[in-house]
């Protein structure tokens, strides 16, 4: 259900109207809705036609940053909502006069339902903040004082209060609390007349001989000749005056505070002003009034005397069922409406008035992923994400390096620590700990670390992982984002609608180029159901990749609206805790190859038989000592060198058996010169008798290992640049030795150089 248009009355601060605000769809458009209550509303990002009719020819509108004027005078134009989703104030103020008035108008979500979804937004942020109380990380909070809230926190309070009371979960509590109370046991002592029944046993008889004063018993014994002239009994009676019903009526007695003040204030306004919202608020504080009343009247509460401290630590209400639900809502009431967040642009997330719902969508995203990685890791932290604020009355959310939140786990039997950051800054130009290009800002980052069973040439950290996810309330087409192929940078969807660009997906792909070890780039979006998931993994495994998670609130808690993202984390802690994955061989060699200690030289020299990089490629040097045994390796394409214990002798296990290439070399008047290259095909033992058979020159011992070669017809056009001496300098003459092909090169770029 829609309409065309509304007109806003703008009134001054004593109520009178001074002005008129126009605003319509745009032609062809039918973004104005009807809300629940059957108010005409405003939508979220859409873009409207305004007109102020007043008196005068020039004003001033506030929030200035919503509208686009058509001209100077501000009288007509565009507003343009934007993300700002709530209750909006719109503010006119005449340029000659500077007479101001104002006028409301709600702006609902778009992509989540706003009385459902969005308040259960809201909701799960405050259950969280409240969570962090019962923890115990601000006792201070609960104040047995009567609060003296600002109006607009008294609004938000009194809000949270009545969607909390409309909840039939709560209606449960109170009923589980009524009818099956907590009772303690008191004990209280009765005096009775000597005659009076009294049960027999142990009691009896402690009473019969208790000191005091007695009569005579004529009917007694020696032993008992008197009796006490009255019987003192300790009675147990069962109690339900205890601190934990004592809170329970306390806490009905403090809203029903709450819901009194407003309606004092509401029918002091209604006398000045006439309205709807006033009236629809005045039902509601009463009904909320009359609704606190009837539990109240309980029998139960008549017997429960005023609170005098506060029960923090009592288990009844923390872990029994229905009282520990209403200490939690009380938690929420008392703690929500002063929850804040370490976040310059987020200070107004938690406004009465206003909401930035894609700031908030990102606030909740991060206490979804942290709840989801306390399922995966085993242990709930997604209250650590708040703590006491400076001024002691209010909670805070942290971010940057300080949001840290972690656990240690096992998987498979190996130890892997795991960090949560939100809103942590990745600073450039740091290709180590950072982003090697610009600083980079992800939402929410995630480090996987082994912490055990890791090579030992590698520290831990070379083998961490990074995975990040942004929240991206506004996109609307994600999965032809991830899916098309198109190259346009065009929007992806109309951008009255709040359509996305590239960008969004196009920033991930610049998380996981940029910031140092990062495996894994993700978007959490409002999404509408989990077959909407797109993962693109850059190979075969599930790390490294980039992709999406459709996020949203679900009545059922965090819980069910993140399943998917619980399944994602499970299989990325399973793939990150095994050692024989290509995503850990590709850190390990990545680590190796870029260690500091490397040193870095371009050359332009290249060869066309190498299988493998040149650093990569073990090169055995090999000793020509004369022209018979040139002829004989060049004819029978093998070459020999010495086995068994002689001075010179290569060891089974050794590198020079490993070598994928030959360089022969020799000596030609006083100078070493390079004779040719082969590839490696294998090699076998061989006795001296063997080696004769085959034409071999005058062996000079009994055991030696032969390789078969493929000798490399064309030699490269540097070869005789190479410097063979700096290459055999530590070893003695003539005795076998390996270098890598990039050894090689160095050593003919030196001479070229």
């Amino acid at each position: 259900m829609s309409a065309d248009s509304m007109q806003l009355a703008v009134r001054d601060d004593d109520g009178h109207i001074v002005g008129r605000l126009r605003v319509a769809n745009l032609p062809g458009r039918q973004d104005m809705t009807i809300t629940a209550h059957g108010d005409v509303a405003l939508r979220e990002a859409a873009i409207y036609r305004y007109e102020v009719v007043t008196d005068t020819t020039h004003v001033q509108l506030e929030p200035r940053e919503l509208f686009d004027p058509d001209d100077a005078s501000w009288m007509h134009g565009r507003l343009r909502p934007g993300q700002a989703v709530g209750r909006l104030r719109i503010q006119v103020v005449d340029c000659a006069t500077k007479l101001a008035g104002s006028a409301d108008v709600d702006v609902l979500a778009v992509k989540l339902d706003h009385e459902t979804e969005y308040r259960q937004m809201l909701t799960d942020v405050s259950s969280l903040a409240a969570e962090a109380v019962l923890q115990g990380f601000a006792p201070s909070l609960v104040d047995l004082a009567p609060s003296e809230l600002p109006a607009e926190l008294l609004y938000l309070r009194f809000a949270m209060i009545a969607a909390y009371l409309q909840d039939s979960l709560f209606g449960a509590a109170i009923a589980r609390v009524t009818s099956q109370p907590h009772r303690t046991w008191v004990s209280e002592e009765e005096v009775r007349p000597i005659g009076s029944p009294f049960p027999a046993g142990a009691a009896f008889h402690r009473a019969v001989r208790a000191p005091g004063r007695r009569v005579p018993w004529a009917g007694g014994s020696s032993t008992l000749a008197s009796l006490p002239a009255a019987l003192t009994r300790n009675r147990t009676e069962a109690s339900v005056d205890n601190s934990a019903n004592q809170f329970v009526k306390f806490a009905l007695e403090r809203w029903r505070t709450v819901a009194l003040e407003l309606l004092d204030g509401l029918s002091l306004a209604s006398r000045k002003i006439e309205s709807g919202p006033l009236r629809r608020g005045q039902q509601i504080a009463t009904d909320v009034g009359a609704q606190l009343d009837e539990y109240l009247a309980h029998p139960l509460f008549r017997d429960v005397s005023p609170l005098r401290r506060m029960p923090t630590s009592d288990q009844v209400l923390l872990k029994r069922a229905g009282y520990r639900e209403i200490f939690r809502t009380f938690a929420v009431t008392e703690s929500g409406p002063t929850v804040r967040i370490d976040r310059g642009d987020m200070t107004d997330v938690f406004a009465a008035s206003q909401r930035n719902i894609a700031t908030l969508y990102e606030f909740w995203c991060f206490l979804a992923l942290v709840d989801s990685l306390g399922r995966v890791c085993g242990e709930d932290r997604t209250a650590r994400a708040f703590v006491v604020a400076r001024d002691g009355t209010s909670m805070t959310m942290r971010s940057g390096r300080a949001s840290k939140l972690s656990w240690s786990v096992i998987r498979g039997g190996r130890p892997l620590r795991v960090e949560v950051f939100f809103n942590r800054t990745f600073a450039g130009r740091d290709d180590r700990q950072g982003s090697w290009s610009q600083a980079m800002r992800p939402d929410c980052s995630v480090r996987i670390r082994p912490e055990g069973s890791t090579p030992s040439s590698v520290s831990i950290q070379e083998l961490e992982i990074w995975l990040h996810f942004d929240a991206k309330y506004r996109v609307d087409n994600l999965l032809s984002q991830l899916t098309s192929a198109s190259d346009s940078d065009e929007l992806l969807g109309d951008s009255a609608a709040g359509g996305a660009k590239r960008d969004d997906l196009l920033k991930m792909h610049a998380y996981r180029d940029a910031i140092s070890r990062t495996a894994g780039a993700y978007v959490l979006y409002p999404g509408a159901e989990v077959k909407d998931i797109r993962r693109h993994p850059g190979f075969e495994e599930i790390l490294p990749g980039l992709g999406a998670f459709p996020l949203r609130p679900s009545s059922y808690g965090l819980a069910s609206s993140s399943q998917a993202l619980d399944r994602f984390l499970d299989n990325v802690l399973t793939h990150v805790a095994s050692q024989v994955t290509r995503d850990e061989r590709h850190r390990f060699w990545t680590a190796t190859v870029h260690r500091n200690s490397e040193p870095v030289f371009t050359s332009g020299l290249t060869t066309d038989f190498l299988d493998e990089p040149p650093a990569d490629t073990d090169v055995l040097l090999g000793f020509v000592r004369n022209i018979e045994q040139r002829s004989w390796v060049e004819r029978s394409s093998q070459y020999n060198i010495r086995a068994g214990d002689r001075a010179g002798a290569v060891e089974i296990g050794g590198r020079e058996l490993g070598a994928k290439l030959l360089l022969l070399y020799e000596n030609r008047n006083g100078t070493l010169h390079v004779v040719g290259v082969a590839k490696v095909l294998r090699w076998r033992p061989t006795t001296a008798a063997d080696l004769m058979a085959t034409g071999y020159p005058n062996p000079g011992g009994d055991l030696y290992f032969l390789a078969d070669l493929e000798l490399v017809e064309e030699l490269p056009s540097w070869a005789d640049s190479i410097d063979l001496e700096t290459l055999t300098a530590n070893v003695r003459h003539g005795a076998p030795v390996v270098v890598t092909w990039w050894d090689v090169i160095r050593a003919a770029s030196v001479i070229e150089s």
